[in-house]
């Protein structure tokens, strides 16, 4: 697929501004322009991110302090509370996250995950019943609650106050909460509304701390947690902790909230931004046995963790106890004290993870089947692709993935019994839930965000929303929306490279969503040498005097991404051709270089 090579062009009185008021280079002031950073104070604030000094408050969160008050309440009236999170990773690191605080706290806690295939997401009367059952009187939802109105009227009957811990888009209709924190909230003060649902129980952390630690909870330890056995069904006592003597340290919580956040894919910018930064300090020295355990089954030594090793190692072998198995064990491998029990639930994710692989692999290839039919994808505007027996724990991971390739917003649904799953991924242009919303007569629920969503829908209904939703994305995308573009920071000059500008870079780490790793452009650059290897190819490159190595991998070896033809340009020594790239730092054999990830390529003229 072609893609569009749209260069930025900052104000560059704007960037003269910036280089001069925070002594940075003319390049770093042009990429924070380009961030939309362009106030000397927002861009300062976004270079040093401090834990301490830039937080807003949790004060300013619509229903906390609500909430702060419950929960104090609950512990101080030796109440069983139940944490009740998402199948997810954001659901589950977001439920650890509570926990381990609540169990630091000496409260009486329990955490309950849905079963994907038993149950489904959100909350459910059934489980509501079993936590009744069980004692419970206080239910703190993560990453869920905000679309279950029915079932949070029905807990209340049964005795239990729940508390909605979500960043999911607001209904219609809201449940009847002792407390909802939603950014989104219209009455909500919080100044970032991009928050995961972990970054959110942090925040109540923060605040649930704060408020202990003004009563004097801290000051004599506070209660033991009970021992008691472990119910049936998705509800785990927390065990084993002990009188305090001290105020937790909740920046031992950031290992976990990183996990969450950065898999979760919220923007990295603002509150995200400055979590993830001390959040990766932690995580790489995190000496909490589940985080120990995930590190070792994922292949990560001891030491500095990046953005890319959360995405692509530790957070999808989280993500595939949900998607394969039960969310449960997560939390469990997350709280635990034991390192044995964490490195068995490790193990166990990896084995889940690679069920998960081979489960994605056969149902892109069937969904790769059907939109290769004749016709299918013929001036369509959306990929709409269902079938018997699809398991919906990669339906979303298969979205991303004919997203990538069709450049078009996707929806995958599995059958079974009649009735439908499905998750969806979007582009630039095109927001899924009020797409979505057009067609609420033919769903039987959906919910989640402008890029990323899930729905229920009968199969007999099927055929009628794929037409209806192919209309709406005919309607709100035009033609040139349906390539994909390449959005290039800067141009750059081979001259340029080095240590010196990899340091500057790394003032505006981490990169992801929200704060992409910056793409540069350079001009008529010579290939000297080409090397072939399994999933790509290696070349190296010379402008002027200078040379760099470069690999480019098959997904980007020409500018047509189709691997079934020769790539345009062919990368062969003698060639003339334009670069989009990023920089990296490559080490072989104890020597570190510059090296340049290549993006797309094309002809110079």
């Amino acid at each position: 697929m072609d893609k569009r090579w749209i260069l930025k062009q900052a104000d560059e009185a704007l960037v003269s501004v910036l280089t001069k008021k925070l002594q940075v280079s003319p390049l770093i002031a042009r990429l924070l322009v380009n961030r939309g950073l362009t106030e000397p104070g927002a861009a300062e604030k976004f270079l040093s991110s401090s834990l301490r000094s830039d937080l807003p408050s949790p004060s300013l969160m619509a229903g906390m302090d609500e909430a702060v008050a419950r929960l104090a309440t609950a512990l101080d009236g030796k109440e069983q509370i139940c944490v009740w999170g998402d199948y997810d990773v954001d659901g589950t690191t977001g439920a650890a996250t509570l926990v381990s605080f609540l169990k630091e706290a000496g409260a009486r806690a329990s955490y309950y995950v849905p079963h994907r295939i038993n149950e489904g997401y959100g909350l459910n009367v059934a489980g509501m019943k079993e936590l009744a059952g069980g004692g419970v009187s206080l239910v703190v939802t993560v990453d869920c609650g905000i679309s279950n109105a029915t079932e949070v009227a029905a807990a209340r009957e049964l005795g239990i106050d729940t508390i909605v811990v979500d960043h999911h888009e607001l209904p219609a209709k809201l449940p009847p909460a002792v407390a909802i924190i939603n950014p989104h909230r219209s009455d909500c003060r919080f100044p970032d509304k991009g928050l995961s649902g972990a970054g959110l129980a942090f925040y109540l952390v923060m605040a649930l701390r704060a408020k202990l630690r003004d009563s004097g909870w801290f000051g004599g330890g506070g209660a033991k947690s009970p021992e008691g056995e472990k119910p049936r069904g998705g509800l785990a006592p927390v065990r084993g902790a002990s009188p305090l003597y001290g105020v937790p340290d909740v920046r031992r919580c950031l290992d976990i909230v990183t996990l969450g956040t950065i898999a979760d894919m919220v923007p990295l910018r603002g509150v995200n931004r400055v979590l993830v930064r001390r959040g990766l300090v932690e995580l790489g020295g995190s000496t909490r046995p589940g985080i120990v355990a995930l590190k070792r089954v994922a292949g990560i030594a001891p030491g500095e963790v990046g953005v890319g090793q959360v995405a692509f190692r530790l957070g999808p072998r989280i993500n595939a106890a949900g998607r394969m198995d039960a969310g449960l064990k997560v939390v469990e491998m997350l709280t635990t004290d034991s390192e044995e029990v964490a490195l068995r639930i490790a193990q166990e994710l990896d084995a889940d993870n690679r069920e998960r692989r081979e489960m994605e692999a056969r149902v892109l290839a069937e969904a790769l089947s059907t939109c290769n039919g004749d016709g299918f994808l013929q001036d369509r505007y959306s990929v709409v692709v269902g079938q018997e027996g699809w398991h919906p724990g990669v339906l979303g991971i298969v979205a991303s993935r004919l997203t990538e390739r069709f450049y078009r917003p996707t929806v995958v649904v599995g059958f079974r019994a009649g009735e439908g799953k499905g998750s969806a991924r979007s582009i630039r242009g095109f927001h899924l839930v009020e797409g979505f919303g057009r067609c609420a007569d033919l769903l039987e629920k959906y919910g989640g965000h402008e890029y990323a969503a899930g729905l229920t829908i009968r199969e007999e209904k099927f055929p009628l929303f794929r037409d209806r939703f192919e209309e709406i994305a005919r309607a709100g995308l035009r033609s040139e929306d349906l390539i994909p573009a390449l959005e290039i920071d800067s141009e750059l000059e081979f001259s340029a490279m080095g240590f010196p500008l990899m340091r500057e870079l790394d003032g505006l780490r981490p990169f992801g969503v929200g704060n992409p790793e910056p793409l540069f452009l350079t001009r008529s650059v010579e290939v000297t040498r080409r090397r072939d290897f399994n999933g790509g190819t290696r070349v190296k490159l010379r402008q002027g005097s200078r040379s760099f190595d470069a690999v480019m991998f098959d997904d980007h070896r020409g500018s047509t991404g189709d691997p079934g033809r020769e790539p345009a340009p062919r990368l062969v020594p003698g060639a003339k051709i334009d670069l989009v790239y990023r920089l990296s730092e490559n080490e072989w054999n104890g020597t570190r270089s510059v090296e340049l990830r290549l993006v797309d390529a094309r002809n110079s003229t």
